[in-house]
């Protein structure tokens, strides 16, 4: 019998979001924050995860909260500024040695459920492959990395990111295409998110 494939969410909360001016996992959109949307979404999806990481501050009192309320892992950035990358090696350390990884940032928040179950079940697939949602011109998120990306997460510069493994090993990457327009818009400025509002209020109008 085959081991079962172990997949861990990673949640990416711990940016200072001096674009936004506040962080962005409290914004709200369509009814919901960023962080409830996300939530939301990964406990429809509870049972393909071995286990929920949210990665974010220390004073962050009203996150942590959240998670605990869901019995997800929280782990503490002292060092937000360092940027994703340092997140990413925090939260690993508490994920199994072998579970691949799905990374999640916060400003992502309205990726549709059927994105998600879609990129699961490609990995599934193709579990050695790095997982990543694409309109077809663009990359976006969230993005699945098998375990042996873990040594890749350690060994690249802080400051270049995970997009560096994906340039590094461009043979090695499962484009999962999808019409979810969410997958690559980056709700990171005032500006983008009254975009974003627009969208979802013409999106409404059309049902």
């Amino acid at each position: 019998m085959k081991t079962p494939k172990t997949l861990t969410a990673i949640t990416l909360l711990a940016g200072n979001s001096q674009r936004m001016g506040r962080l962005k996992q409290h914004i709200e959109l369509n009814g919901k924050t960023f962080l409830q949307h996300i939530i939301q979404k990964l406990l429809l999806a509870r049972p393909r995860f071995s286990r929920l990481i949210f990665v974010g501050q220390l004073t962050d009192k009203t996150a942590q909260q959240q998670v605990k309320d869901v019995a997800g892992v929280w782990v503490n950035n002292p060092r937000p500024e360092d940027g994703s990358l340092s997140s990413i090696r925090l939260a690993l350390k508490a994920t199994d040695v072998g579970s691949a990884i799905l990374l999640w940032p916060a400003d992502h928040p309205m990726v549709a459920q059927n994105t998600l179950e879609s990129l699961i079940q490609a990995w599934l697939t193709e579990p050695d492959k790095i997982t990543v949602p694409s309109d077809g011109a663009k990359r976006g998120h969230p993005t699945i990395f098998p375990a042996w990306c873990r040594d890749e997460f350690y060994s690249t510069e802080l400051e270049s990111g995970a997009k560096k493994i994906l340039q590094t090993h461009p043979e090695k990457i499962n484009h999962v295409l999808t019409n979810d327009i969410w997958v690559t818009k980056n709700l990171n400025t005032p500006q983008l998110l009254a975009e974003a509002e627009l969208q979802i209020k013409a999106d409404k109008k059309q049902l």
